[in-house]
């Protein structure tokens, strides 16, 4: 499941990072969308076209954001659990009482 859902989020980090870098900027509206050389505009009509992908990109971000939250609730430890030791053959922390104070 692990592996599952970071493939996922890879998948979607990726097409997050094509989506942003096909967008016009503010005065390229006119001139086309970017490395598509206006092809996707003309199919759809620019503004139509610039709406779509401002809107592809915002639901790629919620996606990798909902799949990086599963991810930190699933499969890390809950605070406070105890480590397993660091070094292999090395005893696990054991938690100790603060000393007394000495007698008098």
């Amino acid at each position: 499941m692990y592996t599952l859902l970071m493939v996922l989020a890879l998948l979607v980090s990726i097409l997050l990072i094509a989506v942003v870098l096909i967008q016009p900027g503010k005065g390229d509206a006119a001139t086309g969308l970017g490395a598509l050389g206006g092809q996707f505009g003309t199919m759809m009509g620019m503004r139509r076209a610039a709406d779509f992908i401002i809107k592809t990109t915002i639901v790629l971000a919620a996606v990798l954001l909902v799949i990086s939250y599963a991810v930190n609730k699933l499969f890390l430890p809950e605070h406070g659990a105890s480590e397993r030791p660091r070094v292999e053959g090395a005893e696990a922390p054991v938690e100790s009482t603060p000393p007394s104070a000495p007698a008098k």
